[in-house]
Protein backbone atom coordinates (compact mmCIF):
# COMPACT_ATOMS: atom_id res chain seq x y z
CA UNK A 1 0.00 0.00 0.00
CA UNK A 2 1.27 3.81 -1.06
CA UNK A 3 1.97 5.84 2.04
CA UNK A 4 -1.25 7.61 3.55
CA UNK A 5 -2.29 9.36 6.38
CA UNK A 6 -4.30 7.90 9.23
CA UNK A 7 -6.34 10.99 10.73
CA UNK A 8 -7.65 9.92 13.90
CA UNK A 9 -9.39 11.45 17.21
CA UNK A 10 -10.44 9.13 20.78
CA UNK A 11 -13.39 10.77 22.95
CA UNK A 12 -12.18 10.23 26.62
CA UNK A 13 -14.17 9.45 29.88
CA UNK A 14 -11.56 12.09 31.58
CA UNK A 15 -8.02 13.75 30.97
CA UNK A 16 -5.83 11.00 32.81
CA UNK A 17 -3.59 9.50 30.41
CA UNK A 18 -2.41 6.92 32.39
CA UNK A 19 -5.22 6.40 34.54
CA UNK A 20 -8.75 7.50 32.52
CA UNK A 21 -9.95 4.82 29.72
CA UNK A 22 -11.10 5.65 25.92
CA UNK A 23 -14.85 6.09 25.02
CA UNK A 24 -14.77 6.47 21.12
CA UNK A 25 -12.68 6.23 18.43
CA UNK A 26 -12.72 7.06 14.96
CA UNK A 27 -10.30 6.99 11.83
CA UNK A 28 -10.17 7.87 8.78
CA UNK A 29 -7.31 7.00 5.89
CA UNK A 30 -6.66 9.52 3.38
CA UNK A 31 -3.92 9.52 0.53
CA UNK A 32 -0.95 12.00 0.23
CA UNK A 33 -3.35 14.60 -1.15
CA UNK A 34 -5.87 14.10 1.66
CA UNK A 35 -8.55 12.51 -0.40
CA UNK A 36 -10.32 9.62 1.58
CA UNK A 37 -9.90 6.12 0.33
CA UNK A 38 -11.51 4.25 2.48
CA UNK A 39 -14.38 4.06 4.65
CA UNK A 40 -14.25 5.64 8.45
CA UNK A 41 -13.67 3.41 11.34
CA UNK A 42 -15.70 4.25 14.64
CA UNK A 43 -15.86 2.76 17.17
CA UNK A 44 -17.06 2.35 21.16
CA UNK A 45 -15.37 0.80 24.31
CA UNK A 46 -17.24 -1.12 26.51
CA UNK A 47 -16.66 0.70 30.27
CA UNK A 48 -14.93 -1.91 32.23
CA UNK A 49 -16.11 -2.50 36.58
CA UNK A 50 -12.70 -1.26 37.71
CA UNK A 51 -13.25 2.35 36.64
CA UNK A 52 -15.42 5.25 37.01
CA UNK A 53 -16.07 8.00 34.60
CA UNK A 54 -15.34 11.73 35.15
CA UNK A 55 -19.23 13.55 34.90
CA UNK A 56 -17.42 16.74 33.77
CA UNK A 57 -16.05 14.36 30.74
CA UNK A 58 -19.13 12.95 30.23
CA UNK A 59 -21.10 16.39 29.90
CA UNK A 60 -18.68 17.49 27.11
CA UNK A 61 -19.45 13.86 25.34
CA UNK A 62 -22.24 12.97 26.01
CA UNK A 63 -21.07 9.70 25.95
CA UNK A 64 -22.27 7.90 29.29
CA UNK A 65 -20.95 4.10 30.08
CA UNK A 66 -24.65 2.63 29.28
CA UNK A 67 -24.07 3.35 25.85
CA UNK A 68 -20.50 1.68 25.64
CA UNK A 69 -21.58 -0.90 27.03
CA UNK A 70 -24.32 -1.28 24.70
CA UNK A 71 -22.61 -0.11 21.07
CA UNK A 72 -18.91 -0.96 22.48
CA UNK A 73 -16.51 -3.94 22.12
CA UNK A 74 -14.20 -5.34 25.01
CA UNK A 75 -11.25 -3.11 25.30
CA UNK A 76 -8.99 -5.41 23.85
CA UNK A 77 -10.50 -5.74 20.73
CA UNK A 78 -10.94 -2.14 20.75
CA UNK A 79 -6.96 -1.62 20.78
CA UNK A 80 -5.95 -4.41 18.74
CA UNK A 81 -8.33 -3.14 15.49
CA UNK A 82 -6.35 0.73 16.19
CA UNK A 83 -3.26 -1.23 16.74
CA UNK A 84 -3.80 -2.79 13.11
CA UNK A 85 -4.82 0.59 11.34
CA UNK A 86 -2.20 2.60 12.94
CA UNK A 87 0.60 -0.57 11.54
CA UNK A 88 -0.82 -0.71 7.89
CA UNK A 89 2.76 -0.39 5.86
CA UNK A 90 4.01 3.57 5.40
CA UNK A 91 0.83 4.76 7.70
CA UNK A 92 1.21 8.41 9.30
CA UNK A 93 -1.09 9.09 12.00
CA UNK A 94 -2.31 12.04 13.10
CA UNK A 95 -4.83 14.26 14.61
CA UNK A 96 -5.69 17.91 16.46
CA UNK A 97 -3.26 17.77 19.79
CA UNK A 98 -2.84 13.94 19.01
CA UNK A 99 0.71 13.46 20.38
CA UNK A 100 -0.17 15.22 23.90
CA UNK A 101 -3.01 13.77 24.59
CA UNK A 102 -4.71 11.11 22.00
CA UNK A 103 -1.16 9.42 21.48
CA UNK A 104 -0.97 8.83 25.38
CA UNK A 105 -4.27 7.25 25.74
CA UNK A 106 -3.07 4.99 23.19
CA UNK A 107 0.16 4.13 24.55
CA UNK A 108 -1.63 3.69 27.59
CA UNK A 109 -3.70 1.22 26.80
CA UNK A 110 -1.57 -0.69 24.49
CA UNK A 111 0.33 -1.23 27.07
CA UNK A 112 -2.25 -2.05 29.57
CA UNK A 113 -3.79 -4.75 26.83
CA UNK A 114 0.25 -6.01 26.67
CA UNK A 115 1.29 -4.59 23.62
CA UNK A 116 4.63 -2.79 22.84
CA UNK A 117 3.00 0.74 23.69
CA UNK A 118 5.63 2.36 20.92
CA UNK A 119 6.27 0.02 17.69
CA UNK A 120 3.36 1.57 15.86
CA UNK A 121 5.42 4.42 15.95
CA UNK A 122 8.29 3.70 13.89
CA UNK A 123 7.48 0.00 12.32
CA UNK A 124 6.52 -0.85 9.09
CA UNK A 125 7.40 2.69 7.84
CA UNK A 126 4.88 3.95 10.12
CA UNK A 127 4.79 7.40 12.13
CA UNK A 128 3.05 10.11 13.58
CA UNK A 129 2.07 13.64 12.96
CA UNK A 130 0.20 16.64 14.33
CA UNK A 131 -1.91 19.19 12.90
CA UNK A 132 -2.07 21.51 15.82
CA UNK A 133 1.80 22.96 15.69
CA UNK A 134 1.08 23.10 11.68
CA UNK A 135 -1.68 25.46 12.51
CA UNK A 136 0.52 27.48 14.69
CA UNK A 137 3.26 27.66 12.47
CA UNK A 138 0.93 29.08 9.90
CA UNK A 139 -0.27 31.67 12.56
CA UNK A 140 3.31 32.78 13.43
CA UNK A 141 4.46 32.32 9.40
CA UNK A 142 1.88 32.24 6.43
CA UNK A 143 -1.44 33.68 7.83
CA UNK A 144 -2.24 34.27 4.73
CA UNK A 145 -5.48 32.93 3.50
CA UNK A 146 -6.61 31.50 7.01
CA UNK A 147 -8.61 33.15 9.46
CA UNK A 148 -7.43 33.32 13.04
CA UNK A 149 -11.20 35.21 14.51
CA UNK A 150 -11.11 33.51 18.30
CA UNK A 151 -8.98 35.31 20.91
CA UNK A 152 -8.53 34.21 24.72
CA UNK A 153 -8.93 36.56 27.61
CA UNK A 154 -5.33 37.15 27.26
CA UNK A 155 -5.18 38.72 23.72
CA UNK A 156 -3.95 35.30 22.55
CA UNK A 157 -5.39 33.41 19.59
CA UNK A 158 -7.26 30.82 20.17
CA UNK A 159 -6.47 27.61 18.24
CA UNK A 160 -9.49 25.28 19.54
CA UNK A 161 -10.43 23.03 16.99
CA UNK A 162 -14.07 24.37 16.94
CA UNK A 163 -12.63 27.85 16.81
CA UNK A 164 -10.64 27.33 13.32
CA UNK A 165 -13.53 25.83 11.83
CA UNK A 166 -16.30 28.23 12.50
CA UNK A 167 -13.32 31.25 11.36
CA UNK A 168 -13.38 29.49 8.07
CA UNK A 169 -16.52 28.50 7.36
CA UNK A 170 -15.50 24.37 8.05
CA UNK A 171 -18.71 22.62 8.79
CA UNK A 172 -18.20 20.72 12.37
CA UNK A 173 -21.30 20.52 13.95
CA UNK A 174 -21.35 18.04 16.71
CA UNK A 175 -18.26 18.86 18.46
CA UNK A 176 -16.28 16.06 21.05
CA UNK A 177 -18.57 13.57 18.57
CA UNK A 178 -15.22 11.55 17.17
CA UNK A 179 -15.87 11.76 13.82
CA UNK A 180 -16.80 14.78 13.16
CA UNK A 181 -13.63 15.93 14.69
CA UNK A 182 -12.15 13.55 12.40
CA UNK A 183 -13.80 15.46 9.48
CA UNK A 184 -12.97 18.45 10.93
CA UNK A 185 -9.10 17.98 11.03
CA UNK A 186 -9.04 16.65 8.07
CA UNK A 187 -10.53 19.98 6.21
CA UNK A 188 -8.06 21.97 8.23
CA UNK A 189 -5.32 20.03 6.90
CA UNK A 190 -6.73 20.74 3.65
CA UNK A 191 -7.05 24.13 3.70
CA UNK A 192 -3.56 24.47 4.84
CA UNK A 193 -2.49 22.52 2.24
CA UNK A 194 -4.07 24.71 -0.34
CA UNK A 195 -3.41 28.08 1.04
CA UNK A 196 -0.04 27.14 2.22
CA UNK A 197 1.54 24.23 0.93
CA UNK A 198 5.52 25.05 0.83
CA UNK A 199 5.22 25.00 4.81
CA UNK A 200 2.59 21.85 4.80
CA UNK A 201 5.24 20.16 2.81
CA UNK A 202 8.03 21.84 5.21
CA UNK A 203 6.73 20.46 8.22
CA UNK A 204 5.82 17.05 6.71
CA UNK A 205 9.61 16.33 5.38
CA UNK A 206 11.16 17.81 8.62
CA UNK A 207 9.38 15.84 11.80
CA UNK A 208 11.09 12.84 11.95
CA UNK A 209 13.75 12.67 15.15
CA UNK A 210 16.93 12.58 13.74
CA UNK A 211 16.17 15.43 11.22
CA UNK A 212 15.04 17.29 14.55
CA UNK A 213 17.98 16.43 16.56
CA UNK A 214 20.39 17.46 13.63
CA UNK A 215 18.48 20.89 13.36
CA UNK A 216 19.21 21.26 17.29
CA UNK A 217 22.79 21.12 17.24
CA UNK A 218 24.43 21.64 20.65
CA UNK A 219 27.93 21.97 18.94
CA UNK A 220 27.40 24.81 17.23
CA UNK A 221 24.88 26.19 19.03
CA UNK A 222 23.27 27.39 16.12
CA UNK A 223 19.45 29.06 16.76
CA UNK A 224 16.57 28.44 15.41
CA UNK A 225 12.80 28.88 16.04
CA UNK A 226 10.22 27.01 17.74
CA UNK A 227 7.10 27.25 17.82
CA UNK A 228 5.04 25.18 21.11
CA UNK A 229 2.16 25.64 23.22
CA UNK A 230 3.96 26.93 25.81
CA UNK A 231 5.10 30.18 23.80
CA UNK A 232 1.53 30.78 23.05
CA UNK A 233 1.35 35.02 23.62
CA UNK A 234 -0.48 37.45 22.00
CA UNK A 235 2.06 37.75 19.03
CA UNK A 236 2.25 33.86 18.51
CA UNK A 237 3.24 30.52 19.61
CA UNK A 238 7.35 30.96 18.42
CA UNK A 239 10.41 32.14 20.27
CA UNK A 240 14.01 32.01 18.71
CA UNK A 241 16.01 29.65 20.91
CA UNK A 242 19.68 27.97 21.11
CA UNK A 243 20.45 24.34 21.76
CA UNK A 244 22.54 23.93 25.15
CA UNK A 245 23.18 20.19 25.61
CA UNK A 246 21.32 16.96 25.77
CA UNK A 247 18.79 16.11 28.77
CA UNK A 248 19.87 14.15 30.99
CA UNK A 249 16.81 12.99 32.23
CA UNK A 250 14.75 12.84 29.52
CA UNK A 251 16.40 10.54 26.72
CA UNK A 252 14.33 12.23 23.79
CA UNK A 253 15.00 15.93 24.89
CA UNK A 254 17.58 19.12 23.62
CA UNK A 255 17.18 21.61 26.23
CA UNK A 256 17.82 24.75 24.96
CA UNK A 257 17.83 28.22 26.08
CA UNK A 258 14.90 30.85 25.28
CA UNK A 259 16.56 33.82 23.53
CA UNK A 260 13.77 36.53 24.93
CA UNK A 261 15.29 35.80 28.37
CA UNK A 262 17.79 37.85 30.40
CA UNK A 263 20.52 35.28 29.46
CA UNK A 264 22.56 36.33 32.96
CA UNK A 265 20.04 33.84 34.77
CA UNK A 266 21.60 30.97 33.10
CA UNK A 267 24.49 31.19 35.29
CA UNK A 268 22.07 31.45 38.34
CA UNK A 269 20.23 29.00 40.65
CA UNK A 270 17.21 30.23 38.68
CA UNK A 271 18.28 28.97 35.31
CA UNK A 272 15.59 26.85 34.79
CA UNK A 273 13.39 30.16 33.71
CA UNK A 274 15.21 30.50 30.74
CA UNK A 275 15.37 27.26 29.39
CA UNK A 276 13.16 25.44 27.70
CA UNK A 277 12.91 21.47 26.70
CA UNK A 278 12.44 20.34 22.98
CA UNK A 279 10.98 16.76 22.55
CA UNK A 280 12.38 15.52 19.51
CA UNK A 281 10.42 12.42 19.57
CA UNK A 282 7.26 14.70 19.24
CA UNK A 283 7.19 16.33 16.02
CA UNK A 284 8.65 19.44 17.64
CA UNK A 285 8.34 22.76 14.79
CA UNK A 286 11.60 23.99 14.26
CA UNK A 287 12.00 26.89 11.68
CA UNK A 288 15.55 28.20 10.45
CA UNK A 289 16.50 31.44 11.96
CA UNK A 290 16.67 33.30 8.68
CA UNK A 291 12.95 34.21 8.75
CA UNK A 292 13.37 36.51 11.50
CA UNK A 293 16.42 37.54 9.97
CA UNK A 294 15.42 38.37 7.01
CA UNK A 295 11.47 38.65 6.97
CA UNK A 296 10.55 41.94 8.35
CA UNK A 297 6.98 41.09 8.51
CA UNK A 298 7.35 37.65 10.41
CA UNK A 299 10.04 39.27 12.80
CA UNK A 300 7.79 42.46 13.57
CA UNK A 301 4.72 39.47 13.99
CA UNK A 302 6.59 37.73 16.24
CA UNK A 303 7.75 40.63 18.02
CA UNK A 304 11.77 39.60 17.54
CA UNK A 305 14.53 42.17 18.47
CA UNK A 306 17.12 40.52 15.88
CA UNK A 307 19.72 43.06 17.60
CA UNK A 308 19.01 42.01 21.06
CA UNK A 309 18.75 38.31 20.29
CA UNK A 310 22.19 37.96 18.45
CA UNK A 311 23.60 40.05 21.24
CA UNK A 312 22.23 37.73 23.87
CA UNK A 313 23.39 35.05 21.45
CA UNK A 314 27.14 36.40 21.43
CA UNK A 315 26.87 36.14 25.07
CA UNK A 316 25.42 32.81 25.74
CA UNK A 317 28.36 31.81 23.50
CA UNK A 318 31.12 33.38 25.27
CA UNK A 319 30.28 32.08 28.75
CA UNK A 320 28.62 28.41 27.42
CA UNK A 321 31.29 26.34 28.98
CA UNK A 322 29.95 28.32 32.77
CA UNK A 323 26.52 28.07 31.49
CA UNK A 324 26.82 24.20 30.64
CA UNK A 325 28.25 23.55 33.79
CA UNK A 326 25.85 25.24 35.83
CA UNK A 327 22.59 24.16 33.98
CA UNK A 328 24.19 20.15 34.26
CA UNK A 329 24.47 20.84 38.02
CA UNK A 330 21.04 21.79 38.47
CA UNK A 331 19.37 19.24 35.89
CA UNK A 332 21.39 16.36 38.18
CA UNK A 333 19.64 17.93 41.38
CA UNK A 334 16.30 17.84 39.54
CA UNK A 335 16.60 14.62 38.60
CA UNK A 336 17.67 13.04 41.68
CA UNK A 337 14.67 14.77 43.81
CA UNK A 338 12.42 13.25 41.25
CA UNK A 339 14.01 10.05 41.28
CA UNK A 340 13.93 10.73 45.37
CA UNK A 341 9.88 10.78 44.74
CA UNK A 342 8.00 7.28 44.81
CA UNK A 343 6.94 5.97 41.06
CA UNK A 344 3.53 4.59 41.29
CA UNK A 345 3.44 1.18 42.42
CA UNK A 346 0.14 -0.21 40.56
CA UNK A 347 1.25 -1.89 37.37
CA UNK A 348 -1.30 -0.05 35.01
CA UNK A 349 0.54 3.03 36.13
CA UNK A 350 3.92 2.30 35.26
CA UNK A 351 4.47 2.76 31.75
CA UNK A 352 7.31 5.14 31.99
CA UNK A 353 9.08 4.06 35.12
CA UNK A 354 10.58 0.86 33.90
CA UNK A 355 12.81 -0.65 31.62
CA UNK A 356 12.19 -2.03 28.32
CA UNK A 357 10.82 -6.01 28.49
CA UNK A 358 13.18 -8.84 27.97
CA UNK A 359 13.42 -10.38 24.99
CA UNK A 360 12.07 -13.43 26.72
CA UNK A 361 8.86 -11.44 27.81
CA UNK A 362 8.27 -10.13 24.62
CA UNK A 363 8.72 -13.36 23.24
CA UNK A 364 5.21 -14.47 25.63
CA UNK A 365 3.93 -11.59 25.37
CA UNK A 366 3.74 -12.68 20.95
CA UNK A 367 2.87 -15.99 22.11
CA UNK A 368 -0.02 -14.57 24.57
CA UNK A 369 -1.71 -12.57 21.95
CA UNK A 370 -2.43 -15.88 19.70
CA UNK A 371 -3.77 -18.01 22.82
CA UNK A 372 -7.73 -17.98 24.09
CA UNK A 373 -8.69 -16.11 27.38
CA UNK A 374 -8.49 -19.48 28.76
CA UNK A 375 -5.24 -20.73 28.06
CA UNK A 376 -3.66 -17.14 28.88
CA UNK A 377 -4.89 -17.81 32.25
CA UNK A 378 -4.08 -21.47 32.60
CA UNK A 379 -0.46 -21.88 30.80
CA UNK A 380 2.22 -21.18 33.60
CA UNK A 381 4.02 -18.23 32.05
CA UNK A 382 7.85 -17.42 33.81
CA UNK A 383 7.74 -13.58 33.32
CA UNK A 384 11.14 -11.93 33.88
CA UNK A 385 8.62 -8.81 34.66
CA UNK A 386 7.28 -9.43 38.11
CA UNK A 387 4.01 -6.70 36.65
CA UNK A 388 3.25 -8.84 33.78
CA UNK A 389 1.37 -11.49 35.82
CA UNK A 390 -1.05 -9.29 36.94
CA UNK A 391 -1.27 -7.28 33.54
CA UNK A 392 -2.45 -10.43 32.34
CA UNK A 393 -4.70 -11.13 34.91
CA UNK A 394 -6.26 -7.67 34.41
CA UNK A 395 -6.56 -8.01 30.89
CA UNK A 396 -8.47 -11.27 30.77
CA UNK A 397 -11.01 -10.24 33.63
CA UNK A 398 -11.77 -6.57 31.61
CA UNK A 399 -12.55 -8.18 28.23
CA UNK A 400 -13.26 -12.04 29.21
CA UNK A 401 -14.66 -12.21 32.80
CA UNK A 402 -16.84 -15.14 31.44
CA UNK A 403 -13.92 -17.62 32.02
CA UNK A 404 -12.77 -16.66 35.31
CA UNK A 405 -13.18 -18.90 38.20
CA UNK A 406 -15.12 -18.79 41.25
CA UNK A 407 -12.06 -17.57 42.83
CA UNK A 408 -10.47 -15.50 40.23
CA UNK A 409 -14.17 -13.40 39.90
CA UNK A 410 -13.41 -13.10 43.95
CA UNK A 411 -9.89 -11.97 43.17
CA UNK A 412 -11.23 -9.36 40.48
CA UNK A 413 -14.65 -8.10 42.33
CA UNK A 414 -12.07 -7.32 45.07
CA UNK A 415 -9.77 -5.34 42.73
CA UNK A 416 -12.88 -3.29 41.27
CA UNK A 417 -13.97 -2.60 44.51
CA UNK A 418 -10.10 -0.96 45.41
CA UNK A 419 -10.41 1.02 42.59
CA UNK A 420 -14.37 1.87 43.05
CA UNK A 421 -13.23 3.37 46.41
CA UNK A 422 -9.71 4.02 46.21
CA UNK A 423 -8.93 5.02 42.26
CA UNK A 424 -5.61 6.12 40.63
CA UNK A 425 -4.48 9.87 40.73
CA UNK A 426 -6.87 12.38 41.11
CA UNK A 427 -9.59 10.30 39.61
CA UNK A 428 -13.03 10.55 41.75
CA UNK A 429 -14.04 7.43 43.71
CA UNK A 430 -17.53 6.06 44.22
CA UNK A 431 -18.43 9.26 47.14
CA UNK A 432 -17.06 11.61 44.98
CA UNK A 433 -18.62 11.08 41.87
CA UNK A 434 -22.10 10.75 43.26
CA UNK A 435 -21.11 13.71 45.09
CA UNK A 436 -20.65 16.03 41.72
CA UNK A 437 -23.23 14.37 40.22
CA UNK A 438 -25.85 15.63 42.50
CA UNK A 439 -24.23 19.02 42.46
CA UNK A 440 -24.73 19.46 39.42
CA UNK A 441 -27.83 17.64 38.83
CA UNK A 442 -29.04 20.65 41.62
CA UNK A 443 -27.10 23.56 39.80
CA UNK A 444 -29.38 26.35 37.85
CA UNK A 445 -26.60 26.31 35.05
CA UNK A 446 -27.49 22.73 33.74
CA UNK A 447 -28.87 21.80 30.75
CA UNK A 448 -32.09 19.43 30.54
CA UNK A 449 -29.83 17.35 28.14
CA UNK A 450 -27.01 17.44 30.54
CA UNK A 451 -29.15 16.11 33.47
CA UNK A 452 -30.03 13.10 31.02
CA UNK A 453 -26.46 12.41 31.15
CA UNK A 454 -25.93 13.28 34.93
CA UNK A 455 -29.15 10.59 35.50
CA UNK A 456 -27.78 7.88 33.37
CA UNK A 457 -24.15 8.46 35.36
CA UNK A 458 -25.85 8.77 38.24
CA UNK A 459 -27.80 4.92 37.99
CA UNK A 460 -24.30 3.74 37.02
CA UNK A 461 -22.60 4.36 39.36
CA UNK A 462 -25.43 2.82 42.34
CA UNK A 463 -25.57 -0.26 39.75
CA UNK A 464 -21.97 -0.73 39.77
CA UNK A 465 -21.77 -0.34 43.77
CA UNK A 466 -24.29 -3.00 43.72
CA UNK A 467 -22.48 -5.19 41.47
CA UNK A 468 -18.95 -5.07 43.06
CA UNK A 469 -19.52 -4.02 47.24
CA UNK A 470 -22.43 -7.16 47.49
Amino acid sequence: MAQSFLFYDLETFGLDTKADRIAQAAMIRTDMKLRIIQDPVVMMCSIAPDYLPTPSSCLITGITPQQTLREGIPEYEFITRIRDEFMVRDTIVLGYNSINFDDEFIRNCLYRNLYDPYEREWMNGCSRWDILDLVRAVHDFRPEGINFLHKKDNGATSFKLVHLTEDNNIPQEGAHDALVDVYATINVARLIREKQPALFDYYLRNRSKKTISAALDTVSMRPVLYTCQHFTSDHGSTRPIVPLTADSARESSIVCIDLTKDPEILLTDQAFQALVRVPVNRCPYIAPIGLVRNVTDIAERLQVDVFRMDRKLSWIREYRNRIKTNVTGLMKEQQERFESEPAPSDPDLRIYCDSFLSKHDKSCLRTIHGCSPEARLRTSWHFDSDKLSKLLFRQVARNWPEVLSENEQLMWKSYCSTRLLQPFNSLPGYSAYMREISDKLESLGTTAQEKLVLVSLREYGQQLYEKIMH
